[in-house]
Formats: structure tokens, sequence, C-alpha cells
């Protein structure tokens, strides 16, 4: 966890932590200016509070004073672990997350840095504009402790939504947009940095393939009797570089495609992981496509696997029940799985791993695991194959489900300016 300390408490401002027994997270931080009190609690914002007079009469409650650098280090606490508890699932297609460049900021989540999600395991991806997703390592980074000054927290899906429309709107602030033609055939969608604090214009340039490249497109077009370059807006831009995708794709995999994503919209094709379904013939239903080589087809297949079981899950016993897998495609076949977790459906997040017939053991949330929620047939089997299984493995997880992280990937970056985060386009998304 990062520094906490944003400045020194005024002489007339004092902070009491108040802790439940029991309960591990502090029950309230109360402020008091003087002779008026608030409170941050677990609905995560500052209240007119009377909560220190009732302190004697309830006997649970524990009171004590705290300097302002504590009382920060537990606001940022109590936000990340109760947005944590509401937010994360095993049953959604994404969690989302937004990262910081102080702790503190996680209290106001108009100072978001950066939009990540994880669809599964310890897969990260970056929101970079202009419907992209880019891997990532951030939150990696900051779980080692390598940004010690920065945090992040889980998103609702409405707050995620938001947080990628404030990045698309620093894009549109911050730059200009263009399409470039050659002979009226549209062949790049160009970025500009209209106010790059390097004192220089910078381009990015969309051609199709899955990364941008630094650009002098615009300059060039002025000069070459056959090109052509358009300002135009950015949802123009976006939807010229979804025809680029499907041009460059096409060609890319005209050799070698094992099978294609369908889309709902045209735009869709930029995220490979927005794809409905993989099909090995296009039909004539299959308006927006790419086609996919066999790694591809293999990953993003796996995945709409995993996001199938989990919009289909239901309560086995009152629990939800859930195979771990070491790598993405084993997801195919349940006698990959090498345990066995289950949660209960009433939402109390006791998480419980199976060792033998009728024995579980506490563990953590599966937070980078690769899971794949079980039926009852499903269930049957995963069980009767692990408990045949001699000897066992355990991963040890501590009470936010880490584990030994992957190999990190270097970031890549888009110019100063309107760059609100790295920026991408059509690639394909990393497996764990």
């Amino acid at each position: 966890m990062g520094d906490h300390h944003a400045s020194e408490a005024g002489p007339d401002i004092r902070y009491v932590v108040i802790h439940v027994e029991g309960q591990r997270l502090p029950f309230a931080v109360v402020r008091l200016t003087g002779a008026v009190e608030e409170a941050f609690t677990h609905d995560l914002r500052w209240e007119p509070s009377d909560l220190l007079s009732r302190v004697p009469s309830e006997p649970d409650w524990r009171a004590r004073d705290a300097d302002v650098r504590h009382a920060n280090g537990l606001l940022v606490e109590m936000t990340k672990a109760i947005r944590a508890r509401r937010h994360e699932s095993e049953l959604t297609d994404y969690t989302y997350y937004a990262s910081f460049k102080q702790a503190l900021g996680v209290l106001d989540l108009t100072t978001v840095d950066r939009l990540i999600r994880r669809p599964e395991g310890r897969v990260e991806e970056e929101y970079a504009g202009h419907e992209t997703w880019e891997p990532s390592d951030k939150l990696r980074r900051i779980d080692l402790g390598h940004d010690a000054n920065e945090e992040y927290v889980a998103l609702s899906l409405t707050e995620a939504a938001h947080v990628k429309r404030l990045v698309d709107a620093q894009w549109d602030r911050g730059c200009s947009h263009h399409v470039v033609l050659v002979d009226g055939l549209p062949v790049a969608a160009v970025t500009r940095v209209v106010d790059n604090p390097d004192g220089e214009l910078a381009e990015l340039a969309f051609t199709g393939e899955p990364e941008p490249q630094p650009s002098r497109l615009l300059a060039q077009a002025t000069r070459e009797p056959r090109m052509t370059a358009v300002q135009t807006s950015m949802a123009r831009v976006v939807e010229t570089m979804a025809r680029l995708t499907v041009r460059w794709r096409t060609a890319a995999r005209a050799q070698d495609t094992a099978g294609y994503a369908v889309f709902h919209r045209l735009t869709d094709v930029l995220d490979l992981d927005s794809a409905y379904d993989v099909v090995p013939k296009l039909q004539r239903r299959h308006e927006f496509s790419v086609p996919l080589d066999s790694s591809e087809r293999d990953d993003l297949a796996a995945r709409l696997r995993v996001r199938a079981a989990r919009r289909a899950a239901r309560p086995v016993g009152g629990h939800f029940y859930f195979a771990a897998f070491r790598r993405l495609r084993e997801v195919a076949n349940l006698d990959n799985a090498y345990s066995l977790v289950r949660v209960p459906a009433d939402g109390s997040e006791r998480w419980e791993m199976f060792l033998r017939e009728g024995q579980w053991l506490p563990t953590g949330k599966p937070r980078t695991l690769i899971t794949l929620p079980l039926t009852g047939s499903g269930l049957k089997r995963v069980t009767r194959r692990i408990a045949s299984t001699e000897p066992r493995f355990l991963e040890i997880h501590d009470e936010q489900g880490r584990v030994a992280p992957e190999a990190s990937r270097r970031p890549r970056r888009a110019p100063a300016g309107c760059r609100p985060s790295r920026w991408t386009g059509g690639g394909t998304n990393p497996n764990g």
C-alpha cells in the first residue's frame, strides 16, 4: 500500500477510529473539525455523524485516536476491501479496476489514472481509448510494491463505463483526428497531439496492424497528389480503424485462417475479446467478422467458453463451485482441472478449497486463478478426478488470493498530450 500522507491535519482536526470486536476492517473513521463530526463508513463517503456519542453505549465498539497518516491509510484500506467485496466476482465477464497515481485517489474516481480489466487469471488489459485494450501489468506492479505510491480499486460495470468515457473524452480534447486516403481509399487513421508538452507535434497512425506507429503521414499528404488527409471526429476515426482492422486481418490471415471471430457491431472488431462466437465458416448472418489463426481461435474459444459458463452458473446445494486450471485453453476439458473451490451463494465470501470427500479448507478469493463455474454433472466429474489423484499439491494464497506473479510485460506508450492511456488496436489478448 502506498504513502497515504497527503498533508498534516490542521490543529483543530482530530481523527478517531471505531472498531467493532471481531471485525478486521474499522467500522468507521471519524473526523472532528472543531465541533463538527463526520464519519467515513462502509458506505465509502463522508457524512455527518454522531457515532462518538454512541460509543459508550455500544459494548462491542472500541474508539481510539489516530494521526492523519494512519487515518488516511485506513480510508484506503476500507475502500479497497469493500469495493473488492462488492465488485470482484468469478461470475462476470470481467472485473474492472481503476488505478491512481496517489493512493488517496481511490476516494475520488475523478482522479483515475487508468482503467484496467481482468478477463481471467492473471491477465490484465488496460483501456487505451478508441475502443481498444492492450496488455498491462499495472495491478501486478502495485501488488508487488514496484509502484509504491499508487493504488487501485475494483469498479462496478457502471463506473467502468463512466471511466471509459472519460478516457475517450481526454483523447478527443487533446488530439485532432484524421483519415488519410490514397486515391480515395482510406489507408490510415491518424491521431495528432494538439498540445504536446514536448514542444513538437506528434502523430500516431493506425493502419489495421495490431499496434499504431509514429507517423508523418499528415505532412506527406500535403506533398503527395494521390494522398488526402481529412480531419474528422473520433467516432469516424474509430469506424475507420475497424474497417482497416478487417482489411489487414483478412490479408494477413489469408494463408492460415483457422476460424472466424464474429461480432455484433463493426467497431467491436477492434477488441477481439468482444466477439460473441468463434465459427469455422462464415454464414450470411455473420455481418461483422475477422479471420483468426489457430492460436487466436483456441484462446478466444476458451475465453468464450468461460464467459458462457459464468453467465449460466447456478448454485449447487447452496454454493457456487469452480474448477481451477493452470492455462486458459485447458478449460475445454474438465479433466485438466487441478483444484476445486467453492463459495456460498449467499454472498458471504467464505471461499473453501476441496481437499477430499467431505473436507474443505478455507482459502482466499481466487482473483488471479483461471476458474470455470461448474454444473452438477461437472462438479461430480471434477470431484471424482481430484479425489482420486495422489499426491495433491496445494497453492497457498493470502486473503486476496494472490499467487506467484507472472513475468512483467513492458508497456507501450503513445505520445503525451492527448494520451490518457496506452494505445493499440486490433491485437490479440494474451492468455494466462
